[in-house]
């Protein structure tokens, strides 16, 4: 059985996650990409969510595109400057795909904005993502960011 190892950077250090999680751990595996995730959006921390992302990356959200690295970056920037935290919630995370260096996830949840103090800004709507990390230097990032608000 394959081993996953991952390293995922945040605003202060490198810390290891996940050490040693088998490969039908996969759902710790997403879970803990996208809690880094969450914390570089809950701290405005641009270089820590770009550091979450590969080189190669292609980000598609309920308010945009970025089809290469330059663009995802424009957008993530674009989602880090409006009022208030993006707060994702995830309810479901069905691993689709795990190989040893690609790992590919569904997850369904909701998605709003809450203020400094975690308050909620408004109501959450229903959410639904894609994604596909790849393991590049010794650390998981997303290749692939798909993200949608459902229509009603």
């Amino acid at each position: 059985m394959h081993q996953f190892v991952a390293q995922v950077a945040t605003p202060m250090r490198d810390v290891q996650l996940w050490e040693n999680c088998a490969m039908t751990d996969a759902d710790q595996l997403a879970r803990g990409i996208l809690s880094e995730l969450q914390r570089g959006f809950a701290a405005h921390d641009l270089a820590a969510v770009m550091r979450l992302l590969d080189d190669e990356v292609v980000v598609f959200g309920a308010a945009g595109q970025g089809l290469d690295a330059e663009h995802s970056r424009d957008y993530v920037s674009s989602m880090l400057a409006q009022d208030g935290v993006v707060r994702w919630d995830w309810d479901r995370v069905v691993p689709v795909l795990a190989e040893p260096t690609v790992v590919v996830f569904a997850v369904v949840g909701t998605v709003g904005f809450d203020d400094a103090q975690g308050q909620a800004l408004g109501e959450r709507s229903a959410f639904r993502l894609t994604c596909v990390a790849v393991l590049r230097d010794g650390r998981w990032r997303l290749r692939h960011f798909h993200g949608s608000v459902p229509q009603s």
